[in-house]
C-alpha cells in the first residue's frame, strides 16, 4: 500500500468516527513512510481533540533516516507534537528525540523538519554536546544541499573524545571553542565551505610533547569554493595570544598577536597557485609570498618569489634562530637590526636572493665576535655568469679581543662560491691585514676549496699580546702571505710566509696539512730563522737574559695531530754576528738544564757567581726528533759531550751538554720550566 493509500484510508477512518459522541482521540500506526530517501520507521500518528475544530496531529517514530550526504546521522525516539503528512509532504513542528551518529551521541533535543517534493529542511537546536550547544539546519532543493551548524562553548577535552577516530596526534587538550560552519553541495558532491571559529584558553599536547600550547586564544576563518571545476580558497588566522611550543620553537604570543594568511586556487590538474601567503608576527617581521606548486612531479615548487622585511632582528633571532643554534659552535650569538630580502625559486631551488642589510649588529655571549652597524646589499645568484655585486660595511668588528676598524668589502656570491672583486686592506692591532684574493667553493661533493693571499703590514705585537692575554712582546709584525690553498681536505702554501719579527724575520716554506678539520690532521713544514734579536726574545720569555743575534732551521717538519713526529732543527748564533754577546747567570743555568749541563755548579761554587752576565763566541742548539726520541747537538764537539754555549771574552763560560739522547715529552718539560713564570709565548 503506497504512501497516499495509508495516509487516505486514515482520513477516512477518522470522517466515519467523527460524528460518534466521546471519541476525542484516534491512532494510526505505520511500519515506515518513504518521502525523497527521506526515511521514517515504526510510526505511530494520532489525531487529538477531534470534537475541536483545531484538531491536531501527534507523530511518533522510532527512527529517522536522512539522505546522502546525511545518512550517518539517525534520530531515535522522536515525537512530533505538531504533525502534517500526506503524499508528497511531510512537516514536524515541536519535535523532541534522541540523536545519533559515528561521532555523536547525546541527550534529548529539540528539532523541527518539512519534506516536500521539490525542497526539505531540518533542524536541531540546544543540542547538548562537549559541554556546550550545537545547533543544525540542513536544506535541500533538488540536487542541492545546504547545511549550518552553529556551536558554542564545546569544551576541547570533551570533544577529542568524539574525533578520536580521526587520529589527530593529540595527547591532551583543553580550552573552549565557537565556531560557525556552513556546507554547501550537489548531490555527492561538496561545492563550498564557510568556517568561522573562535578558539578561547587553549591548552594541548601532542606528537609526544613535539607540540604544545598554553592558554592560547585564535581565530581561524576559512571560505573554500568550486567554480568550473576549480577550487578557490581564502584563509585568515589570528592567534592573539597565549605561549606555543613547536619543537624546537617556543614563542609568547601577545600585544597584537599573529597573522597567518593565504588565498589561491586549485585547478583542475590539482595544482596549487597561491596567489598570496602572509605571515605577520607585527613589529618583529612579515613574510609576503606567492608561489605555483605542481602536484605528482619531482620538484612541486614550480615558482615561488619570497618577501621578507625583519624590522626586530633581535626578537627574530631570538625566537626563529636561536632555537636552532643550541647546542652548536653558534650558540650564544644574537643579532640586532633590520634586514630586508626577496627570495625567487624556481623548479623547487632558489634561483636568487637579494638582501638589504639596513642595520645590524652581532653580539656573541661568548665574546667570540662582534659587530657593530653593519650596512649592505647582499646579491646571491645560482647563475655562475653573474656580475652582481655584493658589498658590506660595517663601524667596528671584533674576532675574539681582535678589534678591526671600519671598512668595506665587495664580493661576488653565486652558486656556492663566494669571491672577492676588491683587493681590501682591513686596519687592525695599528697596522693592517691586506686581503689581495680570497676565493671559497663549496665543491658538489660536499668539499670545500679555498684560495687566499694577503700580507699583514706592522702589526703590533704589544696590542696583539695584550689582545690575546699573552705575555707582552714590543715590535711590530709584517709579512707576506703568498696564495695558500685549501683542497681535498689539504691545505697548501704556494711560496714561502715571511713574517718580520724580533728585528729578524721567519720564513715557512712547502707549508701542507691535510684533514685539517678530522680526528687525524698531519702538518709539514720548513721553516727558517734570519738574525732574530736574543735580547728581544728573552726579555719577552723570561729564560734570562742574552744579548746576540739567532738564526736557524726546522727541516722536513711533520706532524699528527699537531704532535711533532719528526724534524731536524738549529738554532744558533749567524757567522756574520757583530753584535755584543752577552748572558746572565738565570740564561747559562736555564740553557745548560736543556742539555743535562753542569754550569748551575760551576757558578755557584766558583768566583764566577760573583758576575752577572759573561761574554760567548757561540750559541748553538739542535735537535734531531725521529719516533719520541730527541738527538741533540751543540756549536761543536767536547771532550765528552757537545758545547751549547762556547765561551768568549771575559768573564767567559762553557755550557756543555752531556746528555746526547733525550725523550721528547722530557725536552719539552725542560723547555716549558725556562720561564718563572707560567705565562710563556713561544712565536
Amino acid at each position: 500500500m503506497s504512501n497516499k493509500q495509508l495516509f487516505s484510508s486514515f482520513l477516512l477512518t477518522l470522517f466515519i468516527i467523527q460524528p460518534i459522541y466521546g471519541i476525542e482521540r484516534a491512532s494510526f500506526s505505520v511500519d515506515k513512510i518513504v518521502v525523497q530517501d527521506w526515511e521514517l520507521k515504526e510510526i505511530d500518528l494520532s489525531l487529538f481533540d477531534i470534537q475541536d475544530p483545531k484538531q491536531q496531529f501527534v507523530l511518533s517514530s522510532k527512527q529517522l533516516s536522512f539522505p546522502e550526504p546525511f545518512s550517518d546521522i539517525k534520530l531515535f525516539d522522536i515525537r512530533c507534537q505538531k504533525f502534517f503528512w500526506n503524499a508528497d509532504k511531510i512537516i514536524c513542528q515541536q519535535g523532541m528525540g534522541n540523536l545519533k551518529s559515528k561521532i555523536i551521541t547525546t541527550s534529548p533535543f529539540s528539532f523541527s523538519f518539512s519534506i516536500t517534493e521539490k525542497k526539505s529542511k531540518f533542524s536541531i537546536n540546544n543540542l547538548n554536546i562537549a559541554k556546550g550547544k550545537l545547533s543544525i539546519l540542513a536544506k535541500q532543493k533538488g540536487d542541492y544541499w545546504h547545511i549550518i551548524l552553529k556551536s558554542h562553548d564545546l569544551h576541547l577535552k570533551d570533544l577529542q573524545i568524539y574525533l578520536k577516530k580521526f587520529e589527530f596526534g593529540i595527547d591532551e587538550t583543553k580550552g573552549k571553542m565557537n565556531a560557525n560552519i556552513e556546507v554547501k553541495g550537489k548531490g555527492g558532491n561538496l561545492n563550498q565551505v564557510l568556517i568561522k571559529t573562535l578558539f578561547d584558553s587553549v591548552s594541548l599536547q601532542a606528537n609526544q610533547g613535539k607540540v604544545a600550547m598554553e592558554s592560547v586564544a585564535f581565530k581561524l576563518d576559512l571560505f573554500v569554493i568550486k567554480k568550473k571545476r576549480e577550487w578557490f580558497w581564502e584563509n585568515k588566522n589570528h592567534i592573539t595570544k597565549g605561549e606555543i611550543y613547536v619543537e624546537p620553537f617556543y614563542m609568547e604570543v601577545k600585544g597584537r598577536g599573529l597573522h597567518i594568511n593565504s588565498q589561491g586556487v586549485r585547478d583542475r590538474k590539482g595544482d596549487f597557485n597561491v596567489e598570496k601567503f602572509e605571515f605577520i608576527h607585527p613589529d618583529v617581521m612579515n613574510i609576503h609570498a606567492s608561489a605555483m606548486v605542481k602536484s605528482n612531479i619531482q620538484y612541486p615548487i614550480d615558482s615561488a618569489r619570497i618577501i621578507t622585511t625583519i624590522d626586530d632582528l633581535e626578537t627574530f633571532s631570538t625566537t626563529y634562530i636561536s632555537p636552532f643554534l643550541e647546542q652548536t659552535d653558534l650558540e650564544g650569538i644574537k643579532l640586532k637590526g633590520q634586514v630586508k630580502s626577496i627570495i625567487n625559486i624556481a623548479q623547487s631551488a632558489i634561483q636568487d636572493v637579494v638582501s638589504e642589510i639596513i642595520s645590524v649588529d652581532v653580539v656573541d655571549d661568548k665574546q667570540r665576535v662582534s659587530i657593530e652597524s653593519a650596512t649592505g646589499r647582499i646579491n646571491w645568484t645560482n647563475d655562475q655568469n653573474s656580475s652582481l655585486a655584493s658589498v658590506i660595511k660595517w663601524d667596528k668588528i671584533n674576532l675574539f679581543t681582535i678589534p678591526i676598524e671600519a671598512n668595506r668589502l665587495n664580493f661576488l656570491l653565486y652558486n656556492k662560491t663566494i669571491k672577492l672583486l676588491k683587493q681590501s686592506s682591513l686596519s687592525l692591532l695599528g697596522g693592517s691585514f691586506d686581503i689581495k684574493r680570497f676565493e671559497w667553493q663549496h665543491n658538489t661533493d660536499n668539499d670545500v676549496k679555498l684560495y687566499f693571499k694577503g700580507g699583514v703590514n706592522n702589526l703590533s705585537l704589544e696590542q696583539l699580546t695584550q689582545a690575546l692575554d699573552w705575555t707582552p712582546l714590543t715590535g711590530t709584525i709584517s709579512g707576506n702571505i703568498p696564495g695558500v690553498t685549501y683542497l681535498d681536505k689539504t691545505l697548501s702554501v704556494d711560496g714561502e710566509l715571511k713574517v718580520n719579527v724580533f728585528d729578524g724575520i721567519i720564513k715557512i716554506n712547502q707549508l701542507a696539512s691535510s684533514g685539517i678539520f678530522t680526528d687525524f690532521s698531519k702538518l709539514q713544514m720548513n721553516m727558517e730563522m734570519k738574525n732574530l734579536d736574543l735580547h728581544a726574545i728573552t726579555k719577552k720569555i723570561k729564560m734570562g737574559g742574552i744579548e746576540g743575534r739567532l738564526s736557524g732551521y726546522i727541516n722536513n717538519a711533520y706532524f699528527e695531530n699537531w704532535r711533532p713526529v719528526t724534524f731536524y732543527a738549529w738554532m744558533g748564533t749567524p757567522d756574520d754576528d757583530d753584535s755584543p754577546h752577552r748572558i746572565s747567570q738565570k740564561a747559562v743555568e736555564n740553557i745548560a738544564s736543556i742539555g743535562g749541563g753542569g754550569a748551575t755548579d760551576v757558578i755557584s761554587k766558583g768566583f764566577l757567581r760573583f758576575f752577572d752576565t759573561f761574554g760567548y763566541d757561540r750559541i748553538g742548539f739542535g735537535c734531531y726528533l725521529n719516533q719520541g726520541i730527541c738527538q741533540l747537538m751543540g756549536v761543536e764537539a767536547a771532550e765528552q759531550g757537545y758545547y751549547i754555549i762556547k765561551g768568549g771574552g771575559l768573564p767567559r763560560i762553557d755550557v756543555v751538554g752531556f746528555n746526547p739522547r733525550v725523550d721528547w715529552n722530557v725536552l719539552v718539560d725542560r723547555l716549558s720550566r725556562l720561564s718563572d713564570t707560567d705565562d710563556v709565548v713561544i712565536e
